[in-house]
């Protein structure tokens, strides 16, 4: 129901965080070696790492287009600054604009969402739809499966360890956001039966 794409979104893309390889231990100077990406199970593509210094991280990596296959090596910047409660968090420099991100992005060479014009997904679902979507998550923290067509929200039973307290509220946000998404469903039925009258 999602009206067409405007931007390629970064779930499109394999991502590089800065703050996963920190978690990693990969943020050492001096560490080597490769980092993948995995769906299922199996890897889908890896990338060679090499942390020159604290500030400096090296990529290593193979890129086909048309066939053809480039490597591609390259610095990659890292910053840090300090947290509140102590120690210090690292950022990517961007290697294309030079900001400072948590993800860069693959297209070729790695860059931040900015330069390779990326929005997130949920930033071109319609609005039409964002009723449902709300519907749906909502469902889902109460552990229904089901959507605001099958199941009202005052057959949902309460979940085993939710409060009641917690339960009613979550019933009641259901049931006004059940209430806008009947009402975009009706609307969107109401249009196109007005297409298919002759």
């Amino acid at each position: 129901m999602s009206r067409a794409r405007e931007k390629n979104t970064v779930e499109d893309y394999r991502a590089l965080d800065v703050r996963e390889l920190q978690r990693h231990g990969v943020l050492v100077a001096g560490w080597r070696g490769k980092w993948q990406w995995s769906r299922d199970g199996e890897v889908r593509a890896s990338i060679g790492l090499e942390v020159e210094s604290l500030e400096r991280l090296r990529l290593c990596y193979q890129v086909t287009f048309q066939g053809r296959a480039e490597a591609k090596d390259y610095p990659v910047r890292v910053t840090w600054t300090p947290c509140h409660l102590g120690g210090s968090r690292p950022w990517f420099l961007c290697p294309d604009c030079g900001r400072r991100v948590a993800k860069i992005y693959s297209h070729g060479v790695f860059a931040c969402r900015h330069c390779l014009r990326l929005n997130y997904r949920c930033q071109q679902v319609s609005k039409r739809d964002v009723a449902s979507d709300r519907s749906f998550k909502l469902r889902d923290t109460l552990g229904c499966d089901e959507g605001f067509l099958s199941v009202p929200a005052e057959c949902i039973p309460k979940p085993k360890g939710m409060h009641w307290r917690t339960f009613n509220r979550k019933i009641a946000q259901l049931k006004a956001v059940d209430g806008r998404a009947w009402g975009d469903a009706r609307a969107l039925l109401d249009r196109l039966e007005r297409r298919v009258r002759p």
